[in-house]
């Protein structure tokens, strides 16, 4: 790789960490791309030829991160195994993750906490909208997965059990950035996952089924 095609690389990582520290500190609508050339010690002129907007800030920041857009955004199932408790642990990797890991944590800080409804953050809100209904759709497969392995009662409605796992856990999880870290996160997160799954269960006919 050439010096000058290495040096743009450079610059653009370090526009991306610059704009991550000043979103956390001050938010979205109140930070500008001038802000963040500020911030990254470049040129406005060094922003604008990586970047055209915010929303593709937003964009290179997790697509550099490699974090899913929901942190409720679950693996595959492919109806073998145990796909109960592949769920289970799989939205208890991602919360903690999302708690613990640094960057995950502020990303999603910016993201739930300090992303401000304005013109401007209008399109990643909605991208944001989008993840979560995938990630709720993805929590679906699982649980009809479940179903078919007989886990869970055939009449359970699993388009509203995975509505009420996703809102339940992410309720959590963006209550709980807004505070410190807690020394027994795991066995929060355990408590939590545990408590959403047996609402379901006890909430649905699958807990009279036999």
């Amino acid at each position: 790789m050439g010096r000058t095609r290495q040096q743009a690389l450079d610059t653009r990582a370090k526009i991306i960490d610059a704009a991550e520290r000043a979103f956390f500190l001050r938010g979205a609508t109140r930070t500008s791309l001038d802000d963040i050339a500020k911030e990254a010690g470049v040129t406005r002129g060094a922003v604008y030829g990586h970047f055209k907007n915010k929303e593709a800030v937003f964009h290179a920041m997790f697509e550099c991160s490699n974090l899913p857009l929901d942190p409720l955004a679950v693996t595959a199932c492919h109806g073998d195994g145990d796909p109960l408790s592949q769920l289970r642990a799989d939205l208890r990797r991602r919360l903690l993750d999302g708690l613990q890991i640094a960057r995950a944590r502020r990303l999603y800080t910016i993201t739930f906490n300090k992303c401000e409804s304005a013109p401007e953050t209008a399109d990643f809100c909605e991208r944001i909208q989008m993840a979560a209904l995938r990630a709720e759709a993805q929590i679906e497969v699982a649980l009809r997965c479940a179903v078919a392995r007989g886990q869970l009662c055939a009449s359970i409605d699993t388009r509203q059990a995975a509505n009420f796992i996703h809102a339940a856990l992410s309720g959590f999880f963006r209550k709980r950035l807004m505070m410190p870290s807690p020394a027994n996160a795991d066995a929060e997160v355990d408590h939590i996952v545990a408590t959403a799954f047996r609402c379901i269960d006890h909430a649905s006919p699958a807990a009279r089924c036999s």
